[in-house]
């Protein structure tokens, strides 16, 4: 049987799929329901600093999908590139409802899951007594939210806003907390790989490098940012091809766990990130979007997948991919042994192909197109582009 288990600081997870912090965590029943879908652990909404109070009111409405209902063949299909946009900083609780609603969850959960409480403050003495505080709950694990992509935006010193003293910030933590610890750090920084190895020389357990962007829309009618006029929370799948270079990059030089999770989607992107370095891997939108229940599916595809494959555990597969990222002086230039073809029993003659060749290698004729040799350039853009998969890349 395949063994989906992780660890970090003793702190043993079923699976290690996480319900990340938003509003499918806002709570204690909403926290149970993340478990019951099939997910190992859970991460409740960020409890912000008193500085921060302002974020425990949340605008209304909070949420625009771009790109999402207009995918052909919805709700049937669901698209698996679209944006998010949000503003929801932070857990609507103070203090001493939070820490309240932590223990419930717990009391709820037990032993099938993991609990995360995560702190974000805004000063140190805000992190000092938040860490304090949550030392006496239940809490299996703690967050330290050092990225939310726009609290500066709100006249607060923390998270995004704050990466220049993130390495203060943590160590003082370190030096309070009773419990086990991840540092959820921004990408938007000129080095987030950088703010990860503070964080690891300040004592951190685990480093979270899944957080969002910040980001507007702009609606052309009105020229208003839409839906809260504001800057806010912007993501979606498509940017899993950034996530993964980060953990790539950190898994390189990191020696504690690293905990993923910008742009999953579906149980493949689980697989990428672990083979990426991931220990955990985390998702927000795709519960919001997909359900609870998905994390269950996840979890059973990723162990039918794996035991196909021969891969007895996590651990077998776990920064497999990271030889065969190469430096991109490294990637082969102008190889002799492949070249463009158009298959013309496919082809139906649509042009789509010659509208992108820049080359002029492409000819439209009463069998098809054909492509000039002497001209391609061998880009791949026909390939890519073919509607009929007529044009292909054929190594010879």
């Amino acid at each position: 049987m395949v063994d989906l288990t992780a660890e970090i600081g003793g702190v043993k997870f079923k699976n290690p799929i996480v319900v990340a912090s938003a509003t499918p965590t806002m709570d204690a029943i909403r926290m149970k329901h993340g478990i019951d879908g099939g997910a190992g652990a859970v991460i409740a909404k960020s409890l912000f600093g008193e500085a921060g109070r302002l974020g425990r009111k949340f605008p209304r409405p909070r949420f625009k999908l771009i790109d999402y209902r207009e995918y052909p063949d919805y709700p049937k299909s669901l698209p698996h590139a679209f944006t998010l946009r949000s503003l929801e900083e932070c857990s609507a609780f103070d203090y001493p409802t939070y820490m309240d609603d932590i223990n419930r969850t717990k009391d709820l959960i037990k032993d099938d899951g993991v609990v995360i409480a995560s702190l974000s403050g805004s000063s140190l003495d805000e992190w000092s007594e938040m860490c304090q505080l949550v030392n006496k709950t239940n809490a299996d694990f703690v967050e330290l939210n050092n990225s939310c992509p726009f609290a500066a935006d709100m006249g607060v010193k923390m998270g995004a806003g704050a990466v220049d003293v993130t390495y203060e910030a943590v160590k003082t933590c370190a030096g309070i907390l009773k419990k086990p610890f991840s540092v959820k750090i921004t990408p938007q920084a000129n080095d987030p790989v950088a703010i990860a190895k503070q964080v690891e020389a300040a004592g951190a357990y685990a480093v979270n490098m899944s957080a969002r962007f910040s980001g507007i829309v702009i609606d052309i009618e009105t020229a208003r940012p839409v839906p809260f006029g504001a800057m806010g929370g912007y993501g979606g799948p498509y940017l899993i091809g950034y996530g993964l270079k980060l953990v790539s990059q950190a898994a390189r030089e990191l020696k504690i766990p690293i905990i993923s999770g910008l742009g999953v989607w579906d149980w493949r992107d689980i697989v990428a990130y672990t083979m990426c370095g991931a220990t955990l891997v985390q998702s927000a939108a795709a519960i919001m979007l997909q359900g609870y229940k998905v994390t269950g599916k996840w979890a059973e595809s990723l162990a039918a997948w794996m035991e196909g494959k021969g891969y007895k555990s996590l651990d077998d597969m776990r920064g497999i991919a990271l030889p065969n990222i190469v430096k991109t002086a490294d990637v082969p230039r102008k190889p002799e042994n492949i070249k463009a073809t158009i298959d013309t029993t496919k082809c139906t003659r649509c042009g789509i192909c010659l509208r992108s060749c820049f080359y002029d290698a492409i000819t439209l004729t009463k069998v098809g197109a054909v492509i000039n040799p002497d001209a391609c350039d061998v880009c791949g853009m026909c390939a890519e582009v073919c509607p009929e998969h007529a044009a292909q890349l054929q190594y010879v």
